[in-house]
């Protein structure tokens, strides 16, 4: 497995945020976890990154059969964890190419495979401008992900790519994620996986989920086929797992 998640309970400012959580991603896989908004999914991801504002109550992290749970976030960063995030911030000055140029000699990464990236995430015209500078969302989101494939990493966490999104940006994401889990398809050990959090599912048409967790305040609540959990969120919405949900809790 890239990812085991086992029993994980997590606090922010004493305040618990994450409840008994497992989940884990094979080598290869790409796992959706969907939930509404304030539900405990970028939390999940902030304890994956080791982010020191979360912290570990109980349970476990592992990737690669390695227990992560107390290293730092660059080291997790060296055994091929990486992320993009929602909302960076705009950075006057600083144009868009020269930071490519750092973060491809950072990852050690050549001319050709970042020139492959920035053509298939239709990125070419903005190596000119200010990072995040004028960009619409559907932009920033390529660019975000532009960002984190240069690591090449094994494990991608995705906060919400397809938010704000609309459906050409989608396609774009959507298809370059689907190749970039294909890259390396020879030997198992070297396939590359996605943990997509989102409240959509929407980016199940261009990637097809192993499966598909469910989160709600802070728990997961359902799982299973992602195919099947997503058609049913398509559905019923949330509103059909949170009565399910109490129910389950007795409330």
């Amino acid at each position: 497995m890239i990812l085991e998640v086992k029993d994980l309970n997590v606090e922010v400012s004493g305040r618990l945020v994450l409840k008994d959580i497992s989940l884990s991603i094979g080598f290869g896989e790409a796992v959706f976890l969907l939930g509404p908004n304030g539900s405990g999914k970028t939390s999940l991801i902030q304890s994956i990154l080791g982010n020191p504002a979360y912290r570990v109550l109980k349970g476990s992290i592992v990737s690669q059969g390695f227990e992560i749970t107390a290293l730092k976030p660059e080291e997790r960063a060296k055994i091929g964890i990486a992320a993009s995030f929602q909302l960076p911030p705009k950075i006057r000055g600083l144009k868009a190419g020269r930071l490519l140029e750092e973060v491809s000699k950072r990852f050690d990464v050549d001319k050709g495979y970042v020139d492959g990236l920035v053509s298939a995430l239709k990125l070419g015209e903005f190596m000119d401008r200010e990072l995040y500078v004028g960009f619409s969302g559907g932009e920033v989101k390529r660019f975000e992900v532009l960002l984190a494939l240069l690591q090449k990493p094994k494990l991608l966490l995705l906060d919400e790519p397809d938010s704000g999104v609309d459906v050409e940006n989608l396609a774009v994401i959507g298809k370059t994620l689907d190749s970039y889990l294909h890259e390396d398809d020879d030997l198992l050990s070297t396939r590359r996986s996605i943990l997509i959090v989102t409240h959509t599912g929407a980016l199940a048409k261009y990637i097809n989920p192993s499966r598909a967790y469910i989160m709600l305040n802070g728990e997961i609540v359902c799982y299973g086929k992602g195919e099947d959990v997503i058609k049913r969120v398509f559905r019923d919405g949330f509103e059909k797992c949170k009565s399910c949900y109490e129910k389950f809790r007795g409330g």
